[in-house]
């Protein structure tokens, strides 16, 4: 009954099983969608069955995941677990499907092209860090925040590009997608092929900074997990807290926050709304944190964020300083590592700029622009590098 093609494919039964768990599908409603009984399904998933070419168009209907992905033996899907929340909304749910299964495709697409040119995974360069159960968790953050800066040797400043810091110095790979507006990213980490980071381009850039940073600090504690995260929500898990209280410390250090509020006081003999928005252009974060970071250092009063949304303080007068201080704040389809990446294989011809597109899910069109505007290698002066 089934193809040879089919029961040659090494690994079917794992990876229809992978495809299931993203979707949140358990076997009996698996089976019973697709007509068969649930013993079958879970002798198909154990790699005991051959399934049929029929069999095949229904898994690959059920779970939206092409026929070729699921039979193809160099495309190797991540296979983590992950942390769906049990206590999610119908519509929640469905968000953080579609953003489990987004960054696991991307994840494995980055895998092909690093494998296409040889390239081996990179090395994440993090130390491991164990919050302990208990302990001042802002302590043990601003510890590891200063410790990773430290380690970096990017001193306290503020940090101009984070997203090519956590792809060439961190070894993780950065992807900015469109997701839906209550998702504010996703991560994935896995011992032998390393980390991925999932944010949300529709998120104006320096909230993305704070989501990314949040992400490092999964990275740092060696979460071996898929995990979805909400905009705004507020987590319970300590280690989720950790995150959350090493990512504002890990952008805005204490020491350079404290030292730019004096000195913004001090050249205007006072500290107002305007100086509170210079710092969070300053340091590339967002009003609500910058305004919860002065709070939890005790520099202004608890439940003065809430007060400055009350009045209105927002997006556009953030704007208006951010044009005064000639900040950009631009978004481009490809972060710095994938741009490189992407151009070495379309250069080489080893992908079309429609397979690049559709490998990390970019509009053609931005893609076309991005590799054009590449410097290539015709024309370039050689450099005699020693070994």
């Amino acid at each position: 009954m089934a193809t040879d093609a089919i029961a040659r494919a090494e690994a079917l039964g794992a990876k229809l099983k992978h495809a299931r768990l993203l979707h949140r599908i358990t076997q009996e409603a698996a089976a019973s969608k697709l007509g068969m009984a649930r013993t079958t399904l879970v002798a198909i998933e154990a790699d005991k069955r051959a399934v049929s070419s029929q069999e095949l168009r229904q898994f690959a209907e059920l779970y939206d995941v092409p026929e070729s992905e699921l039979i193809n033996e160099d495309v190797v899907p991540l296979e983590l677990a992950v942390e769906f929340r049990s206590s999610a909304t119908e519509l929640e749910a469905a968000d953080e499907v579609l953003v489990a299964n987004m960054l696991n495709r991307l994840g494995s697409s980055a895998l092909q092209l690093e494998a296409l040119l040889g390239h081996a995974p990179p090395r994440v360069d993090l130390p491991a860090v164990v919050v302990s159960k208990s302990g001042s968790l802002d302590r043990q953050a601003e510890d590891a925040a200063l410790h990773l800066r430290s380690r970096l040797g990017i001193g306290l400043g503020p940090i101009q590009n984070l997203s090519s810091l956590m792809e060439f110095e961190m070894g993780l790979r950065v992807f900015e997608r469109p997701l839906p507006s209550r998702i504010s990213g996703a991560v994935a980490f896995d011992d032998k092929v390393g980390g991925f980071v999932l944010l949300n381009s529709l998120h104006p850039p320096y909230r993305r900074r704070v989501t990314g940073a949040h992400e490092v600090g999964h990275a740092l504690t060696r979460q071996t997990s898929l995990v979805v995260h909400f905009d705004g929500e507020t987590h319970q898990s300590r280690t989720e807290r950790f995150c959350d209280l090493f990512g504002i410390a890990f952008l805005a250090p204490a020491t350079a926050v404290r030292r730019k509020a004096k000195e913004l006081k001090d050249l205007f003999g006072q500290f107002s709304v305007r100086q509170l928005l210079v710092m969070a252009v300053f340091f590339n974060i967002s009003i609500e944190a910058m305004t919860r970071r002065l709070e939890s250092l005790d520099m202004l009063p608890q439940g003065t964020f809430a007060a400055l949304k009350k009045q209105g303080i927002g997006l556009e007068h953030r704007r208006r300083v951010a044009e005064e201080m000639s900040v950009p704040e631009e978004s481009q389809p490809f972060t710095a590592r994938s741009l490189l990446l992407a151009g070495v294989a379309y250069e080489r011809e080893l992908l079309s700029e429609q397979q690049v597109a559709s490998m990390l899910e970019l509009n053609l069109v931005e893609v076309r622009r991005a590799l054009q505007e590449r410097d290539g290698y015709e024309g370039e002066v050689m450099l005699d590098l020693a070994d």
